[in-house]
């Protein structure tokens, strides 16, 4: 399967991440002014039909304004009276509101609700009224001269409105309603961001899980591939791994059983032409031969013997390695067993020039093991010394405490082994040995030197 190198730039984590990296530039000044927007919309749909039940009546500043000078307009050349009946009417349409007029000598006429105005005004006074009604945030102010300009001189009238009573028509509504729109705002890209970095933390972790969880087999399951993105293609190469480990698996087990028949079929092959020559030497053992006849005789049976033991190696390490190798552990004397074997040995050990130091007495040595497996064990280590280690002369069993438990030692005084042996072989003996003691939780250490081998059998920890 061939997978991209490089994921599109639209599909990719770098695209999405620039796009909130510009989201996160165009922020301030487009969020703000939207705020603005969205708290005035909410203002006009929402706020603006849930007054208090007091204010009854709102008025828009632009609205106002446009009446009151229509009004003052239409007043021209009107009476004293005419003009009190249409503030009257102001007054009935805006009972919050405050009116009052002025004629051009300077006199108040009228005043609703009756109030602190100055009874002659002075043009002072005038001045004074018209600054401040600029931009009060008492109250908010509207004057105009009676007829539309001052050269009527007919006066002025004027309207108050409480700020309170007023339908701010601009952009700049509540205060409170646009933090609240800036901060949900604010939330929203916030909220965007976490996400975004959530689902690829989520990924990653969904990743590193399947990498520490293997499967029956040893070999972590596949996992689902999302996006086409730059963890997408992490995935997809993941998920090519595992199926390139599933392929290697199988092949190392298909020759691990091609090896195993083969080592089986051979043996087994090797153990009748073995057995005919076997006979034969028997039969030339009972002529009549030179001296040298004699020695090539005995040569002959010797190297039959090692490739018996050899055969027997193969079938025995094959057998462990298959699981098919039948071990029945139970409670032993291990200090009995390695007695036995050593008197089985020790003419041997005689024969070679080995001299046996055995200082196995005391308490009985119980362990859970197979007899006759353990007896296999000994054999094949009494057997390395008398091949490996005979020139040293010496073969030592003993007991010792190793880390709080007590082990068998079994040394020799040889010349190691790391150094070269005419009668090396390939090592299977020691590996069967290895295999053997696996299978009875039982552990092989090995300290070597050019003065000689020691070898330490205890069972393992737990």
């Amino acid at each position: 399967m061939k997978f991209q190198r490089f994921p599109k730039f639209r599909s990719s984590l770098l695209s999405r991440y620039l796009l909130i990296v510009l989201a996160a530039l165009m922020f301030v000044p487009v969020v703000i002014p939207l705020s603005f927007v969205a708290s005035w919309l909410i203002k006009s749909a929402v706020v603006s039909d849930k007054h208090p039940v007091e204010n009854k009546h709102f008025v828009r500043r632009e609205y106002l304004t446009d009446n009151w000078h229509t009004a003052a307009e239409q007043l021209a050349d009107a009476s004293p009276d005419q003009i009190d009946q249409k503030l009257k009417q102001f007054k009935q349409k805006y009972p919050f509101a405050s009116v009052f007029w002025v004629d051009h000598s300077g006199m108040t006429r009228l005043q609703l609700p009756p109030g602190s105005r100055p009874v002659k005004w002075s043009n002072e006074d005038t001045i004074q009224y018209m600054k401040t009604s600029t931009g009060n945030r008492d109250y908010f102010a509207v004057v105009a001269f009676i007829g539309g300009n001052s050269s009527r001189q007919q006066g002025f009238m004027a309207i108050e409105i409480p700020p309170s009573y007023l339908e701010l028509n601009g952009i700049a509504s509540d205060p409170s309603l646009f933090a609240i729109t800036l901060l949900l705002l604010f939330g929203f890209f916030a909220g965007i961001s976490y996400l975004f970095f959530r689902r690829i933390r989520t990924r990653l972790l969904t990743l590193e899980s399947a990498m520490h969880a293997p499967g029956e087999d040893g070999i972590p399951r596949k996992i689902h591939t999302g996006r086409a993105d730059e963890i997408g293609l992490l995935e997809q190469s993941f998920n090519a791994m595992i199926d390139q480990l599933g392929d290697s698996r199988r092949r190392e087990q298909e020759e691990e059983q091609l090896r195993k028949r083969l080592i089986s079929n051979l043996s087994h092959d090797l153990r009748t032409p073995l057995t005919v020559i076997g006979s034969h030497l028997y039969s030339l053992k009972k002529e009549q031969l030179t001296d040298q006849g004699k020695q090539s005789l005995a040569l002959m049976q010797d190297k039959m013997s090692d490739l018996d033991h050899l055969i027997d190696h193969l079938l025995s390490y094959n057998l462990l390695t298959s699981g098919k190798y039948a071990i029945h552990r139970k409670p032993q004397d291990v200090l009995r067993i390695v007695r036995e074997s050593a008197a089985a040995w020790y003419p041997l050990w005689e024969r070679e020039g080995l001299a046996p130091d055995i200082n196995l007495e005391g308490d009985p040595l119980i362990w859970n093991v197979d007899e006759q497996a353990f007896r296999r064990v000994l054999d094949n280590l009494f057997q390395n010394i008398v091949r490996h280690a005979g020139s040293g002369g010496y073969i030592g069993l003993d007991t010792e405490m190793h880390h709080g438990h007590p082990a068998l030692i079994i040394t020799d005084r040889g010349p190691g082994m790391q150094a070269d042996s005419g009668g090396k072989g390939a090592g299977l003996g020691l590996s069967i040995v290895q295999l053997l003691l696996k299978e009875m939780a039982l552990g092989l250490e090995i300290e070597s030197s050019g003065s000689g081998t020691l070898m330490r059998i205890q069972p393992l920890s737990r």
